[in-house]
C-alpha cells in the first residue's frame, strides 16, 4: 500500500508541475499576471496534483489488495515470522502471517507447507516441507499457520553435512523475517469420518503432524477413543507435553502413552513408560480394530509397519509418513532391470538417456543433470510436488512413495525408467 501512495505522489506533483508550466506558457502571460500570482497559482497546482495523486495511489492500494483477497493462493506467497517458540533442545516452533493481511484457507490435520529458502552461499533457493504443527479451534478459519522444526545435526560416523534448511530456519530466521511458502498440501490427513478408535503414533519430530491430528480429532470426533503414543529420548526431547497434557485433561476420550528411551532422575512422572514404542506396547495399549496413524524416523516406521501387519492389521487400517528417506533400493517392474533408456521431456522438447550404470539416479536427478528444472520439494516421495504425467512407456520406484500420484502420472524424485524409453509431460 505504501509503494502504491509514493507512485500517487509522484504521479501527483508531475501532474501540477505540468499543469504550472502550461498555466505559465499559455495563459499567465496573456493576463499579464504578477510574478507573486504566478507563485502561488504554481503551488496550488503542485500541491492539489500530489493530493489527487496520493488519494489516487491509496484507492489502487486498496482495490489491489481487495483483488488479492478474493485470488486463490495457488504458489508462493511471503509470510513474515510472527513468534519464534523453542520447543525442545532440537524443535522450534515458527508462527507464520501473510505479509498481505488477506485469508488463509483452512487445511487438513497432517498437511504440510513448502518452504522456499534463500541460504547464503546456494545459488538456487533450498526447498523444503514441514508439517503444520497447529490446528484452529472450533470453527474458526486460521489467521496464521505454524510449523515445528528439528535441527538435524550431522550423522554420527557418516561423512555428511548437517541439515542445511533446518540449521537455517534455527539459527538465522528470527521474528519479522519474511518466506515465501506454497499453500497446505499433502495426503497424509486425518479421516474423521470413520467411527474407529484413532491411534496416533509418533517419536522424534514425528510428532508435528500428530498434534495437528489429535487436536483435529479431540473436536471433530468426540464420541471416538483417541489414543496419542510418543516416543522420545527424555524430557530435553519431550516437544508439546503441555499442549498434549491439557488436552487430555479436557477431553475425557483422549488417552496419552508418552515412553523415554533414556529417561533422566528429574523425568518422573512425566511418562508412562521405559523404552521405546514398538509392536507390543502398541498391542498392550489398543485392543479391537483401530485407525493407525503412523510418523517418525525410517527405522522406528519400518519396525511398527512390520509388526501391525504381523498383528494382523490390514494395510487399509495403517496411515504413515517418513520423516526421513531410506535407503534407496533399484526395483523395476521390467523382466530385467534396463541397461539404458531414452527419455523424452516432452514439453522441453528435451531427449536424453538414463544410465542404467547407475540405477539409484532418479527423473529428477537425470532432468537437473541436463538443465531442467522441474518442480520438487521433499525429494522422497513425499510431497507429491514433483508428480508428472506419463506419456509413453513406464516407470519404476527407487523407494516406496508416501504421496499418492494420480493415475497415468509419476513421482519423478524417486522413479527410474522401466523400459527402453519413456516419455513424461515436462
Amino acid at each position: 500500500m505504501i509503494s502504491y501512495l509514493l507512485k500517487g505522489l509522484v504521479a501527483g506533483l508531475a501532474a501540477g508541475t505540468v499543469a504550472t508550466f502550461a498555466l505559465e506558457t499559455l495563459v499567465l502571460p496573456k493576463a499579464q499576471s504578477s510574478a507573486a500570482s504566478r507563485a502561488q497559482i504554481a503551488l496550488a497546482q503542485t500541491a492539489g496534483g500530489a493530493a489527487v495523486g496520493g488519494l489516487a495511489g491509496l484507492l489502487l492500494a486498496m482495490l489491489r489488495r481487495r483483488h488479492l483477497r478474493r485470488l486463490p493462493w495457488q504458489d508462493w506467497r511471503e509470510f513474515r515470522v510472527q513468534r519464534k517458540d523453542q520447543e525442545s533442545v532440537e524443535i522450534t516452533s515458527f508462527e507464520l502471517r501473510p505479509v498481505d493481511g488477506g485469508p488463509l484457507p483452512r487445511f487438513r490435520a497432517g498437511q504440510f507447507l513448502t518452504l522456499a529458502l534463500k541460504i547464503p552461499g546456494k545459488a538456487m533457493s533450498v526447498l523444503r516441507t514441514y508439517s503444520l504443527s497447529d490446528f484452529p479451534s472450533g470453527d474458526r478459519v486460521p489467521d496464521h499457520y505454524r510449523i515445528s522444526v528439528k535441527r538435524e545435526p550431522a550423522p554420527e560416523g557418516l561423512d555428511v553435512p548437517p541439515g542445511v534448511a533446518s540449521n537455517f530456519l534455527h539459527d538465522h530466521v528470527q521474528e519479522g523475517a519474511t518466506l515465501n511458502i506454497r499453500p497446505p498440501a499433502g495426503n497424509f490427513t486425518l479421516d474423521s469420518d470413520s467411527a474407529e478408535p484413532i491411534v496416533l503414533v509418533s517419536n522424534g519430530v514425528g510428532i508435528t503432524p500428530m498434534l495437528a491430528m489429535l487436536k483435529a480429532a479431540v473436536l471433530q470426533c468426540p464420541q471416538r477413543p483417541i489414543w496419542f503414543v510418543h516416543g522420545c529420548r527424555n524430557s530435553k526431547y519431550h516437544a508439546f507435553r503441555s499442549d498434549v497434557d491439557e488436552l487430555a485433561r479436557t477431553h475425557r476420550n483422549l488417552n496419552v502413552h508418552v515412553a523415554y528411551s533414556r529417561p533422566q532422575p528429574s523425568d518422573q512422572g512425566r511418562f508412562q513408560s521405559e523404552g521405546y514404542v514398538d509392536g507390543p506396547l502398541l498391542q498392550q495399549l489398543i485392543q479391537g480394530p483401530a485407525a493407525y496413524y503412523l510418523c517418525g524416523s525410517a527405522g522406528f516406521m519400518d519396525s511398527l509397519l512390520m509388526a501391525l501387519q504381523q498383528a494382523g492389521v490390514t494395510p487399509a487400517a495403517i496411515r504413515f509418513e517418513r520423516f526421513s528417506q531410506g535407503p534407496r533400493v533399484a526395483q523395476t517392474t521390467a523382466a530385467e532391470p534396463v541397461s539404458s533408456a531414452e527419455v523424452q521431456f516432452c514439453r522441453s522438447g528435451r531427449r536424453v538417456t538414463w544410465d542404467g550404470s547407475h540405477p539409484e539416479q532418479s527423473l529428477l536427478e537425470l532432468a537437473e543433470a541436463n538443465g531442467l528444472k522441474p518442480p520438487f520439494a521433499c525429494r522422497a516421495g513425499v510431497c507429491g510436488t514433483c508428480t508428472t504425467r506419463v506419456l509413453g512407456g513406464s516407470v519404476a520406484y527407487l523407494a516406496e512413495p508416501t504421496a499418492e500420484a494420480p493415475p497415468g502420472s509419476t513421482l519423478i524424485c524417486i522413479a527410474r525408467p522401466a523400459g527402453e524409453s519413456l516419455e513424461l509431460d515436462r
